[in-house]
């Protein structure tokens, strides 16, 4: 029994490693795609192409990432209740993969006139990549995770790193879309963009669909375990109501330990608020300050992610293995609680900016910009100012969000996974939702 048990160690072992890279590469194409749509979505939805009453682009980008990040509890309870996360992930990305293609052909027939074939396929497109989001955003990072169970060692420990690595991949497929894909559109064409973005869409499904053609991945739980699990008393299931479907047994009763976890979950919902205005508002401000000639925004927004990609390693590397050696434990929840802090600091942060510039401009220090299509009146400040605010972000999310993924899976309750993950992501998109009432709110204010 003992070396049948180190067997299936070793060969755990020995595909882990493949399994891993795979979902992070697959992921960091992902991000390309999403983040590249975001950062083009300004400047396409006040082209001609679109009637006047549609250049309302920070309405579409939150009710967008909104609807988005709300779909993530459909797809991990969805794929919780199938029993089949791989196959889960594979359908939502071809969704999103045939949205993205609508967006190429919105792109392709945009001219110098409104049209109203430009505007129905690009909203069309937005809406299935939306749900092609919802069912793979909640679900790849788990399969990878899951991937661990059998690896032996302390598998909490490398929980930690593959989670802060699939955050990094995160970040980094972030910053490609956000800096390259705007760059293509704006220098070769925005047609270019938009095939750019499906490509590597294309490329996302087909690195993670290659685990399963290799055997990389360790196969999914059949009925058999999954009931030795509910024996065991690890699902506690009703003895009144079970359902089973494809394969999955579940409890007609939601365990309290799920219910516990949303309403901590809850708290983060004013924090997804402030994290929202790094891809928003905060971009807003940059472009009403002196930028390089032929920049973009976005560009400065790279900054953020730029941090964390110098951060993550650093904490895998150095910090988690030395206050491992000193017998130090930081609980998840504390490291949270500090990335908030951090989170409100960066706001305070470009508060300060903010009413200094809005100085500026009322003492008469400002001159006409051009971004992308529109003329803006900016304040004589170097957009360089931002710095201060963007470090702190970064910082935030790595003790927030990477922590925040593996805090979710290790204390979701067996079979809940999924929903717990998705639980976490709504969050986030309930925090976009409340950014976008709070900022429409004041909107006619920041107006100039």
């Amino acid at each position: 029994m003992e070396s049948e048990r180190d067997h299936v160690i070793s060969a755990s072992q020995s595909r882990v490693m493949p399994s891993s890279v795979l979902v992070w590469l697959s992921e960091l194409c992902e991000r390309v795609t999403y983040y590249g749509i975001l950062s083009n979505m300004t400047d396409f939805v006040t082209s001609p192409c679109f009637p006047k009453p549609y250049h309302k682009p920070w309405i579409f980008t939150w009710v967008f990432t909104t609807f988005a990040y709300a779909l993530t509890f459909f797809g991990g309870w969805l794929a919780d209740t199938t029993g089949n996360r791989f196959w889960t992930i594979m359908v939502s990305l071809w969704i999103y993969l045939v949205g993205t293609a609508l967006l190429v052909a919105s792109s392709s027939l945009c001219g110098s006139a409104p049209d109203g074939r430009v505007s129905g396929l690009y909203f069309a497109g937005l809406t299935l990549v939306a749900i092609g989001t919802g069912g793979s955003k909640s679900n790849l990072g788990l399969f990878g995770a899951q991937q661990y169970k059998t690896s032996g060692g302390d598998v909490n420990i490398k929980l930690r790193g593959f989670f802060h690595w699939y955050y990094w991949c995160i970040n980094l497929g972030a910053t490609i879309g956000v800096v390259g894909v705007p760059y293509l559109q704006k220098h070769v064409s925005p047609l270019s963009g938009y095939v750019t973005i499906c490509v590597f869409l294309l490329l996302s499904a087909v690195i993670f669909a290659t685990g399963r053609f290799t055997n990389s991945y360790k196969q999914e739980n059949s009925t058999h375990e999954l009931q030795s699990r509910i024996v065991a008393g690890l699902l506690q299931p009703s003895t009144r109501t079970r359902r089973t479907t494809q394969g999955r047994l579940w409890s007609s009763t939601i365990p309290n330990e799920v219910w516990k976890l949303m309403q901590i979950f809850a708290t983060l919902i004013p924090y997804y608020a402030i994290y929202s205005q790094t891809r928003t508002t905060y971009l807003f401000q940059s472009e009403r300050l002196r930028m390089p000639e032929g920049s973009e925004a976005t560009y400065f927004s790279a900054i953020n992610s730029a941090v964390i990609l110098l951060i993550i390693p650093l904490m895998v590397c150095a910090v988690y293995p030395r206050l491992t050696n000193k017998n130090v434990h930081v609980s998840p929840l504390t490291m949270m609680g500090v990335g908030i802090l951090l989170s409100t600091l960066s706001v305070l942060s470009a508060e300060v900016l903010e009413v200094y510039r809005r100085q500026l401009v009322y003492s008469g220090h400002h001159f006409q910009q051009t971004v992308g299509n529109r003329t803006l009146r900016a304040a004589d400040l170097s957009v360089a100012a931002q710095v201060p605010q963007f470090v702190l972000s970064g910082i935030s999310e790595v003790l927030t969000l990477a922590v925040g993924y593996y805090f979710a899976y290790t204390e979701a309750p067996p079979g809940y996974e999924g929903t717990i993950m998705g639980a976490y992501l709504l969050m986030w998109g309930l925090g976009s939702g409340l950014n976008l009432l709070l900022t429409e709110t004041v909107n006619a204010i920041c107006e100039y």
